[in-house]
Order: C-alpha cells, then sequence, then structure tokens
C-alpha cells in the first residue's frame, strides 16, 4: 500500500517539481482505496497531512510578521501607508511554500471526499443492541452482520476514557475474536450467551449488531 511518510516535505530532495509528482502519485493511491470502499488509514493520514502543511503555513506567516517592516509607499485614497517585510526568503523556503501551496488543497480535497464517503457508508449501516446494555457500556461485543452472507464476524470492543484521536474525545478499540457461521434460526442472543459462557471476565458484556447491506472491507472500513 502506498502511503506519504510524515517527514515527506523535508525528505530526499526539496526540489517543487519533485514533491509534485510525490503528492500526486500518492492521492492517485489513495483514490484508488477510496473507489474500493477502503476509508483506513488514508482518511487519519490525510487529516495529518493537511493539518501539518497547514502549520507549516501558519508558522511561515508567524515567524515573517515577527521581523521588523520597513515603510514602502503610501497609497489611496484612504491614505494608507504601506509595509514591506525586511526579511527575504531564500531558495530553499520560497521551494518548499511552493510545495505545501501545491500540496496544501490536494491534501483537503482528497480528505473531503474520504469524509463524505465515510458518512455515506455509515449512513448505510444499521447498529442494535443484543439484549439488554449494562449501565456503563464500556467494553463487550459487536456482531458484525452482512445480509447477503451466512458469516458474522465477532469483535470485542473497548471504549477508552480519553483520546484526543478521535471527535468527542474517546475512540473505541475492536480486537477480532471469532467468525462463525450463522443459520436463519440461530439468534444473535445465542450468540451472546456463548460469548459469555466462553469468557467469564466479561459476564454482563455490552453487544451490540452491526448490519451492513453491502460487503466493505472489514479492517480498512
Amino acid at each position: 500500500m502506498k502511503t506519504l511518510e510524515a517527514d515527506w516535505l523535508t525528505r530526499d530532495w526539496i526540489d517543487a517539481e519533485y514533491k509534485k509528482y510525490v503528492v500526486l502519485a500518492y492521492l492517485q493511491a489513495v483514490r484508488q482505496r477510496f473507489d474500493d470502499q477502503k476509508l483506513c488509514p488514508d482518511i487519519p493520514e490525510l487529516r495529518n497531512h493537511y493539518e501539518a502543511s497547514l502549520r507549516f503555513r501558519r508558522g511561515k506567516g508567524t515567524l515573517n510578521s515577527a521581523f521588523p517592516k520597513r515603510v514602502s509607499g503610501i497609497s489611496g485614497p484612504p491614505p494608507r501607508i504601506e509595509y514591506k517585510s525586511e526579511v527575504t526568503d531564500d531558495p530553499f523556503m520560497t521551494e518548499m511554500e511552493s510545495i505545501v501551496d501545491f500540496a496544501l488543497p490536494r491534501f483537503n480535497h482528497m480528505l473531503t471526499e474520504g469524509q463524505q464517503l465515510w458518512q455515506d457508508i455509515a449512513g448505510s449501516l444499521t447498529l442494535e443492541p443484543v439484549g439488554l446494555l449494562p449501565i456503563k457500556p464500556a467494553e463487550g461485543y459487536l456482531f458484525l452482520h452482512f445480509r447477503r452472507g451466512y458469516e458474522t464476524a465477532i469483535y470485542q470492543f473497548t471504549l477508552t476514557l480519553y483520546s484526543g484521536e478521535a471527535p468527542g474525545g474517546r475512540l473505541v478499540r475492536f480486537q477480532f475474536i471469532d467468525r462463525v457461521r450463522r443459520g436463519l434460526t440461530t439468534p444473535f442472543e445465542t450468540l451472546k450467551l456463548d460469548l459469555i459462557r466462553r469468557y467469564t471476565h466479561l459476564p454482563n458484556p455490552a453487544t451490540y449488531r452491526l448490519e451492513s447491506a453491502f460487503p466493505y472491507p472489514e479492517e480498512e472500513t
């Protein structure tokens, strides 16, 4: 899988044409995975690249504003004094700024597409509890079931207390447990009771059924 390193801007040659090629090749690979309904890890990585590029641009502007300026003229009306910074960018910084100006809107556009795709997929899913939920449903099981198939994937989930990586400050971690074939006469409640007997450390787990009409990739989506 083609990815873009976190230090892509300063890695190898600092050349605008070369870096544009690197960015376009990466985004082309991301688009292909989006076409295959694969969202992870591309959406988090795109967000990181976009925010890092934005910080570079803002940081450069903050640095330039700290240098003294001289009066360059008066324009108007109304009369307005114009100032010009006394610092001059060296070719290295100018090249990096050109690269960021090229990459930033493209990262943002692809990230927006990925987020829209994520919303479309989320809107097509059905999430329902299996049996009664405990008072604090922070740990339990998720049954992932595709309507057109006979298999159900079972994951154990844990809801973290706090994470800066997720909206709302909480992150759900999943661990694959098993994959079972479920007949029409086998309710999800039976699968839940079997898990309680097998894994006694969770005597009253919060259990959900996530149903999808389409066979999306499990790990990447």
